[in-house]
Protein backbone atom coordinates (compact mmCIF):
# COMPACT_ATOMS: atom_id res chain seq x y z
CA UNK A 1 0.00 0.00 0.00
CA UNK A 2 2.83 2.28 0.65
CA UNK A 3 4.66 1.74 -2.35
CA UNK A 4 1.33 2.65 -4.28
CA UNK A 5 1.06 5.92 -2.75
CA UNK A 6 4.81 6.98 -3.14
CA UNK A 7 4.26 5.77 -7.24
CA UNK A 8 1.24 7.64 -7.22
CA UNK A 9 2.95 10.81 -5.59
CA UNK A 10 6.14 10.89 -7.95
CA UNK A 11 3.60 10.58 -10.91
CA UNK A 12 1.50 12.98 -9.81
CA UNK A 13 5.50 15.18 -9.38
CA UNK A 14 6.33 13.94 -12.75
CA UNK A 15 3.07 15.64 -14.45
CA UNK A 16 3.31 19.17 -12.06
CA UNK A 17 6.81 19.36 -13.57
CA UNK A 18 6.12 19.09 -16.58
CA UNK A 19 2.76 21.38 -16.64
CA UNK A 20 5.14 24.05 -15.15
CA UNK A 21 7.50 23.74 -17.33
CA UNK A 22 6.48 26.63 -19.95
CA UNK A 23 3.90 28.26 -17.11
CA UNK A 24 5.02 31.71 -16.87
CA UNK A 25 6.54 32.99 -13.28
CA UNK A 26 4.22 35.35 -11.02
CA UNK A 27 5.18 38.52 -11.00
CA UNK A 28 7.37 39.93 -7.69
CA UNK A 29 5.55 42.79 -6.36
CA UNK A 30 7.17 45.00 -3.10
CA UNK A 31 5.17 47.47 -1.10
CA UNK A 32 5.10 51.29 -2.48
CA UNK A 33 4.34 49.44 -6.22
CA UNK A 34 2.12 50.29 -8.56
CA UNK A 35 -0.65 48.01 -10.05
CA UNK A 36 -3.79 48.17 -12.19
CA UNK A 37 -6.52 45.90 -10.52
CA UNK A 38 -8.55 43.95 -13.21
CA UNK A 39 -12.36 44.90 -12.74
CA UNK A 40 -15.42 42.43 -13.26
CA UNK A 41 -18.27 44.68 -14.69
CA UNK A 42 -21.73 43.39 -15.25
CA UNK A 43 -23.80 44.91 -18.23
CA UNK A 44 -26.92 46.98 -17.15
CA UNK A 45 -29.58 47.49 -20.04
CA UNK A 46 -31.61 49.64 -18.26
CA UNK A 47 -28.52 52.11 -17.56
CA UNK A 48 -26.92 51.97 -21.10
CA UNK A 49 -24.19 50.09 -19.94
CA UNK A 50 -22.41 47.69 -21.96
CA UNK A 51 -19.36 45.64 -20.82
CA UNK A 52 -17.96 45.89 -23.90
CA UNK A 53 -17.53 49.53 -23.47
CA UNK A 54 -16.05 49.56 -19.50
CA UNK A 55 -12.59 49.38 -18.63
CA UNK A 56 -10.93 46.41 -17.96
CA UNK A 57 -8.82 47.81 -15.95
CA UNK A 58 -8.78 50.56 -12.29
CA UNK A 59 -6.02 52.08 -10.59
CA UNK A 60 -3.35 53.06 -10.24
CA UNK A 61 -3.13 51.42 -6.62
CA UNK A 62 -0.56 51.01 -4.50
CA UNK A 63 0.69 47.93 -2.74
CA UNK A 64 0.76 47.25 0.77
CA UNK A 65 1.64 44.27 1.81
CA UNK A 66 1.96 40.59 1.08
CA UNK A 67 -0.44 38.06 2.39
CA UNK A 68 0.58 35.43 0.72
CA UNK A 69 3.02 34.25 -2.24
CA UNK A 70 0.38 34.84 -4.65
CA UNK A 71 -1.98 37.58 -2.91
CA UNK A 72 -1.08 41.01 -1.88
CA UNK A 73 -3.19 43.88 -0.26
CA UNK A 74 -3.54 47.09 -1.71
CA UNK A 75 -4.40 50.54 -1.11
CA UNK A 76 -6.16 54.06 -3.01
CA UNK A 77 -2.86 56.39 -3.14
CA UNK A 78 -5.21 59.08 -1.94
CA UNK A 79 -5.28 57.31 1.43
CA UNK A 80 -2.35 55.12 1.64
CA UNK A 81 -3.29 54.06 5.18
CA UNK A 82 -6.60 52.32 4.21
CA UNK A 83 -6.73 49.12 2.64
CA UNK A 84 -8.72 48.67 -0.39
CA UNK A 85 -8.48 44.60 -0.82
CA UNK A 86 -6.85 41.55 -1.03
CA UNK A 87 -6.31 40.42 -4.64
CA UNK A 88 -4.74 37.30 -6.34
CA UNK A 89 -1.54 37.84 -8.69
CA UNK A 90 -3.67 37.12 -11.83
CA UNK A 91 -6.09 39.88 -10.98
CA UNK A 92 -2.96 42.64 -11.11
CA UNK A 93 -0.98 44.09 -13.66
CA UNK A 94 2.04 46.35 -13.45
CA UNK A 95 1.34 50.26 -13.67
CA UNK A 96 4.43 51.80 -16.01
CA UNK A 97 4.08 55.20 -16.01
CA UNK A 98 6.46 56.05 -18.86
CA UNK A 99 8.67 60.05 -18.60
CA UNK A 100 7.62 60.61 -22.57
CA UNK A 101 3.90 60.57 -23.03
CA UNK A 102 5.15 60.19 -26.87
CA UNK A 103 3.81 56.97 -29.00
CA UNK A 104 6.87 54.63 -30.15
CA UNK A 105 5.35 54.67 -33.84
CA UNK A 106 4.02 57.47 -34.64
CA UNK A 107 0.43 57.05 -36.79
CA UNK A 108 1.14 57.31 -40.53
CA UNK A 109 -1.69 57.54 -43.30
CA UNK A 110 -2.00 54.95 -45.16
CA UNK A 111 -2.86 54.70 -48.86
CA UNK A 112 -2.52 57.08 -52.04
CA UNK A 113 -2.38 60.38 -50.90
CA UNK A 114 -5.05 62.87 -51.65
CA UNK A 115 -5.41 65.03 -54.77
CA UNK A 116 -4.09 68.62 -54.24
CA UNK A 117 -6.12 71.26 -56.49
CA UNK A 118 -4.69 75.14 -57.15
CA UNK A 119 -6.86 77.80 -57.46
CA UNK A 120 -7.45 77.97 -61.18
CA UNK A 121 -8.50 73.87 -61.12
CA UNK A 122 -11.48 72.76 -59.47
CA UNK A 123 -12.38 68.93 -58.61
CA UNK A 124 -15.83 69.65 -60.71
CA UNK A 125 -16.30 70.83 -63.82
CA UNK A 126 -18.27 73.74 -64.49
CA UNK A 127 -21.78 74.37 -64.95
CA UNK A 128 -21.98 69.84 -65.13
CA UNK A 129 -24.21 68.14 -62.50
CA UNK A 130 -22.35 65.13 -61.10
CA UNK A 131 -23.78 62.32 -59.04
CA UNK A 132 -21.65 60.61 -57.09
CA UNK A 133 -19.90 58.46 -60.05
CA UNK A 134 -19.64 60.59 -62.07
CA UNK A 135 -21.61 62.78 -64.40
CA UNK A 136 -25.37 62.56 -64.87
Amino acid sequence: MAEAKEVAEMQQDLRKECGDRKRRKAPNYFPGDRVFVTTHHLSNAAKGRTTKFMPKRDGPYIILTQKSPTSYVIANPDNPNEPVGTYHVSALKVFKQDESATPVHPLRKRGRPRKTYTSSSSPRRSGRRQNQRGSL
